[in-house]
């Protein structure tokens, strides 16, 4: 009698089988973790722009209508958030209390920007419902200022020693994702 070869069913798929897709799934998977990463930090960067810009926007439209900047202390460096920068900002929304010494008289909104409720979101973020609290980067840190105190056109660039940015009246900037400067990830307005 003739015997016949056992034949084993195909119906599954072999180990080898099994790790190669599991392994191209992860490969997948890995570079568009990294694709979603830049995407994200893009993003930060633009965000942070598009405020940087609206700040010292708003102060060159504040300096074209009053002729001055507005005075929120004595010194030349300053963040966007504490007394002073909380000043700055409500000074530039149009937000102050109508006294005789009001900055904005005319109580004209220089600022547009983009409310948020927390300063990790960025922005521009209020406390206790209607008080300005500070204009925040992308990455939740203030915004930072430095003004021409003596109008000669000229301020010592803060993010490069020894540079000086000219023609301006106001700078603003950002130190980027890391908070360091030096790295060129900085957002700035010159």
């Amino acid at each position: 009698m003739k015997t016949r070869p056992y034949r084993r069913s195909q119906r599954g798929f072999t180990l080898v089988e099994l790790l190669v897709v599991v392994s191209i799934i992860i490969v997948l998977a890995a570079m568009s973790f990294g694709a979603i990463s830049i995407a994200t930090k893009k993003k930060n960067a633009v965000t942070t722009l598009t405020d940087v810009t609206a700040l010292a926007s708003a102060l060159d439209r504040y300096y074209d209508e009053y002729n001055k900047l507005p005075n929120v202390g004595s010194q030349d460096e300053m963040v966007a958030e504490g007394q002073s920068g909380a000043e700055l900002l409500t000074i530039l929304l149009g937000k102050e209390e109508s006294s005789g010494e009001m900055q904005n008289p005319r109580q004209i909104v220089f600022l547009t920007s983009r409310n948020t409720k927390n300063k990790k979101q960025g922005g521009l973020v209020y406390s206790n419902g209607n008080q300005v609290e500070g204009l925040y980067d992308a990455w939740g840190r203030p915004l930072n200022i430095k003004f021409d105190e003596d109008f000669d056109g000229e301020i010592q660039n803060p993010i490069k020693q020894g540079d000086i940015v000219r023609g301006k009246k106001v700078i603003i900037w950002s130190f980027g994702a890391d908070g360091k400067f030096g790295d060129n990830d900085e957002v700035k307005s010159w």
